[in-house]
């Protein structure tokens, strides 16, 4: 007879771990499932920071990411320690899309200014900027390990069962049920969540039809800050061809640095290339010695990690039949997870998508 649950949530990574915790919360007998150990390397969630910013030229996603600061609060709160440190964020370079940013912060109220490259340059010194500056001062960085593992304990405390190295073989929907196989057994539930990161795609083969996704294998560098003092680095994005790069201070790590969709195009989670390319770095490398005085130009670390990207880059939250596919993706999802997890409860709810720009096609 086959475990009975009323949801699978599968992939543990930040997604499915904010999913888990928000469902486990409120009272549904939940199995969160991962195919590796738990804070593995393999997907998009691994790595100790992320940008938190209000700062978008979409006024959609400013507005998301103010409801998203509320859910971090929460869980800060619950977890007894902090998550988000601000620090002030910076955006420059192409000055359509630096206008886009501050016309959509000051629409939505949110504190920021806009600066000329040398007035920018006086303020944070680490850095060399081209065009108008928009420094938001609400912009600040993720602690996102640590985030990472307050939604997993979260859900394990709200009663969530947590099942690591346990890879899904299929599923196999059954009227208002699915069935989820493992390896020599079965869950049926009244609902899966496939949280599933890159493995989003082959998983569901042709049980539900997504838009077009893209996998890249994006590459991040850690690069060692010249003053001992690092109070004063902001998050920051350069808005440029080909590639938009990003940065901030990760503690104890040094100031990180990646190129936005640069990565190499994948067919597969599976079968990414071994090691990381050196165009990449050779890339990052100019790129902090014209654009960051104030790091060593020698990366102290090196990593890459999974982009699943849509084509007009926005998220995939909805619900066919007993599957909900949740794909808060394109390299820009990580700050908005504990919202994500309580939009992802409604839809097992019965609720529709939060917003049509998340529907899958029809």
């Amino acid at each position: 007879m086959p475990r009975r649950a009323d949801v699978v949530v599968v992939g543990a990574g930040i997604a499915g771990s904010a999913a888990a915790r928000s469902l486990a919360r409120r009272g549904a007998d939940v199995v969160l499932v991962e195919q590796y150990d738990l804070f593995n390397a393999k997907g998009s969630s691994h790595g100790g920071a992320r940008i938190f910013r209000f700062a978008y030229p979409d006024p959609f996603y400013v507005s998301l990411a103010r409801r998203a600061l509320d859910a971090w609060r929460a869980l800060e709160a619950e977890a007894g320690e902090a998550l988000i440190d601000v620090t002030g964020g910076v955006d420059h370079g192409d000055e359509a899309q630096v206008r886009a940013v501050s016309s959509a912060l000051a629409a939505a109220g949110c504190d920021h200014e806009l600066l000329d490259p040398a007035a920018a340059e006086a303020r944070y010194p680490g850095l060399r900027f081209e065009g108008i500056v928009c420094a938001a001062r609400d912009t600040g960085r993720i602690r996102a390990e640590r985030a990472w593992r307050a939604l997993l304990d979260g859900a394990r405390r709200s009663g969530a069962e947590i099942e690591p190295a346990t890879p899904v073989r299929r599923l196999t929907p059954r009227g208002d049920r699915v069935e989820v196989h493992l390896d020599g057994r079965t869950i049926d539930a009244a609902c899966v969540v496939v949280a599933a990161g890159a493995w989003v795609g082959s998983l569901l083969g042709d049980l539900v039809r997504l838009p077009p996704l893209e996998l890249s294998e994006e590459h991040v560098f850690h690069f060692s800050p010249i003053a001992q003092d690092t109070t004063g680095w902001p998050s920051f994005i350069h808005y440029r061809d080909p590639y938009p790069a990003y940065g901030l201070l990760t503690p104890g790590e040094g100031v990180k640095v990646g190129e936005h969709h640069a990565g190499r195009v994948i067919d597969h989670p599976d079968r990414r290339t071994a090691g990381l390319d050196p165009v990449r770095r050779a890339a990052a490398l100019r790129y902090v010695e014209r654009w960051i005085p104030g790091v060593e130009p020698h990366p102290v670390t090196e990593t890459t990690c999974l982009y699943t990207t849509t084509p007009n880059d926005d998220f995939v939250l909805d619900r066919r039949g007993p599957i909900v596919v949740a794909s808060p993706c394109s390299g820009h999802g990580f700050k908005f997870a504990p919202l994500v997890g309580e939009l992802v409860a409604d839809l097992v709810d019965g609720a529709g998508p939060a917003h049509v720009r998340f529907s899958l096609p029809s």
